[in-house]
């Protein structure tokens, strides 16, 4: 064996000392404690880094649906409208109460159109013919009546009158109480009625003319009574042609202008001519109805000349 300098044995002899003692230097209770305080922060920022993987996962989802519930809430579509139909028969007059507690009195041959269910903003409805309306009063929502050549009548609550017949060539607005605004065809012009006026809207010249009128004459239709204030013989023959549901066809011969002032309840068709003859040289004749192939009847006409 190799003989080891004393130098060299001495120097490994004070390496051993010193390590001796930095292990005898070592605190093992506290270093246990230490790395046992190590490892659980280890656990704890492994535990929070997969909880938070699994919080985006879970969280992506819900915030979809959240931003779909609102999507949905404040872009929510409309319910499919859906309208209904209420008609005048010839000859009859109709009373009828709107889905907004409204009552309209429909004129003969007239016909209106509404939504069963009005929006929350406005109640329109369509009218043909002529009508009576007593509005329930609702300050949201204003209610329109629309007619066939564009013109419309809005109110928030009120009685007024509209007659819009197709072969008539005016469109006539008589208020008889509250206030309403007649807008004419594509919005050019907005004016505002007040009790006892009357709108007339011209369709071939879109010209409007306001009158002071009696306006129980006006609506006294809707009663089953004729009043007539004024009234031309055309006016006249026109009114008795709807309310009596006949076809009178009207001959001016002597080229004459008379104007009647009356009132008629019960009277028949024949009475009233009758009377109408005793200021004016009027006669007229009643055609007998012909037989269709289909077995029904055409309309009675009556031929009225003036002389």
């Amino acid at each position: 064996m190799e003989k080891q300098n004393p130098e060299s044995l001495l120097r490994k002899a004070q390496a051993l000392g010193d390590d001796i003692k930095e292990m005898e230097a070592i605190n093992v209770p506290t270093a246990y404690r230490k790395a046992q305080i190590k490892i659980r922060n280890r656990r704890k920022a492994e535990a929070y880094n997969l909880l938070m993987r699994y919080a985006a996962f879970l969280t992506l989802p819900l915030l979809l649906a959240s931003l779909t519930l609102g999507y949905l809430y404040f872009n929510e579509p409309e319910a499919e409208v859906k309208y209904a139909e209420v008609t005048s028969a010839m000859g009859t007059v109709v009373r009828y109460e709107l889905p907004d507690h409204s009552v309209v009195w429909l004129n003969s041959g007239s016909k209106l159109r509404y939504p069963t269910v009005f929006k929350k903003n406005n109640r329109n409805v369509e009218l043909t013919g002529e009508a009576y309306f007593q509005v329930e009063a609702d300050t949201e929502r204003p209610f329109y009546v629309n007619t066939p050549n564009g013109l419309s009548v809005y109110v928030y609550g009120t009685q007024f009158n509209v007659a819009a017949y197709d072969n008539d060539s005016y469109i006539e607005t008589v208020l008889e109480k509250g206030k309403v605004n007649v807008v004419t065809p594509g919005g050019q012009e907005t004016i505002t009625l007040l009790p006892g006026e009357q709108l007339l809207y011209d369709k071939q010249t879109c010209q409007t003319v306001k009158n002071q009128v009696d306006v129980y004459g006006k609506v006294a239709w809707k009663d089953g009574k004729l009043i007539f204030r004024n009234a031309s013989l055309e006016e006249i023959i026109k009114r008795l042609e709807r309310h009596f549901n006949v076809d009178i066809e009207f001959n001016n011969n002597a080229g004459k202008e008379y104007t009647y002032r009356a009132t008629f309840r019960n009277e028949t068709l024949t009475q009233i001519l009758d009377y109408l003859a005793k200021s004016a040289n009027l006669k007229w004749k009643i055609l007998t109805p012909e037989q269709r192939e289909d077995d029904t009847f055409t309309k009675t006409k009556i031929i009225v000349d003036l002389y």
